[in-house]
């Protein structure tokens, strides 16, 4: 009997600056292997299929037509959704980046498309992978740490650089600004740490830069059934110290966990702290997610993050939205916010 390992074919759909991390993570994985990538610009295109070793193409249409197994969406936000749906359409597995789609209906057809295609779909958010976040959900569950209390996630960064595609900053095509790019990874690492599912939502979103449609700060109060919280800061418009995004931490009633993306740290009631030794992978942050995906292909079942993961990151940035335009807490567990895929 053979005992040869079958090699699924990878695509990446949207070779720019971010496809990349996610070929340095696909090469790392015995079992997979990449076949093609696609990017308007000729040119560059070319250039990133010689480093990689596979095909470039134009159009991902015709990529999918000669046949991939997992197709990678790695487009502009608001072609997320196309190309995903094209993908299951052809029977394709499908990695697709954060965010998962513009909004939720959106997220509802591609999940219904995966299941009755027998496709599975990954939400492509490193967060939910990285090392120190693993050892957290691992100590969470454990017990160690007792009944959750209140976290906090701040992040500063000059979001309107110079060298930022035109379309981040257009509300159609990006889907909203600095919380809609980069709010739904706080919420990967939240939705990773906090036990309990969240039930609400109050923001305000301010919009700050001038001439530009999209949000470049906002603050977002989310609240759990048991009355604790989470609360994310999240400015787009300085420069800033480093020191001033060290406020990422979670409190519980034995301790707390800080600094859960990078060089986690947990302390006791007494004010102790240990660094747990964490081990980072070779391929880079999207290794772990594509050794994962093919877990759950081979082992049919639905893979870490899936879809749904997806959509209920994206649904507490578009409640935040909606809480910010209304003034009013947004209950997550009324009918149009439910997510069930």
């Amino acid at each position: 009997m053979s005992t040869r390992q079958e090699i699924l074919k990878v695509g990446i759909i949207g070779a720019g600056a971010i496809a990349s991390p996610h070929a340095d993570g696909i090469r790392q994985v015995p079992g997979l292997k990449l076949v093609g990538a696609v990017r308007r610009n000729q040119e560059k295109c070319r250039k990133f299929a010689e480093q990689y070793g596979c095909k470039p193409y134009q159009d991902w249409r015709t990529m999918l037509d000669d046949g991939v197994d997992i197709a990678v969406v790695a487009l502009p936000h608001h072609l997320h959704f196309e190309a995903a749906m094209a993908a299951i359409e052809k029977g394709c597995h499908v990695m697709l980046e954060k965010p998962a789609a513009l909004n939720l209906a959106e997220c509802r057809q591609i999940s219904a498309a995966a299941k009755e295609s027998k496709c599975k779909v990954m939400t492509a958010d490193i967060a939910y992978h990285l090392p120190g976040i693993l050892k957290a959900r691992q100590i969470v569950s454990s017990g160690r740490m007792g009944k959750f209390i209140m976290g906090s996630i701040i992040n500063y960064r000059f979001y309107f650089t110079e060298d930022r595609p035109g379309w981040f900053l257009e509300k159609e095509k990006a889907g909203g600004g600095i919380l809609f790019n980069l709010g739904v990874h706080r919420m990967a690492v939240v939705r990773s740490v906090v036990p309990e599912e969240e039930s609400a939502v109050k923001a305000s979103v301010g919009f700050f830069q001038e001439g530009c449609e999209v949000e470049g700060n906002g603050m977002i109060f989310i609240g759990y059934p048991d009355g604790t919280g989470v609360v994310l800061e999240e400015c787009g418009y300085l420069g800033v110290p480093k020191e001033l995004n060290r406020g990422m931490h979670f409190t519980f009633e034995n301790g707390i966990l800080g600094d859960v993306t990078g060089n986690l740290w947990v302390s006791d009631k007494k004010g102790n702290v240990e660094f747990p030794n964490l081990l980072a992978p070779p391929g880079g942050v999207y290794q772990p997610l594509y050794e994962e995906m093919l877990s759950a292909i081979k082992e049919d079942r639905e893979p870490w993050p899936g879809l749904a993961q997806g959509a209920k990151d994206v649904r507490v940035i578009l409640a935040a939205y909606e809480s910010a335009r209304t003034g009013q807490q947004i209950e997550l567990t009324s009918p149009e916010w439910e997510v069930s895929l």
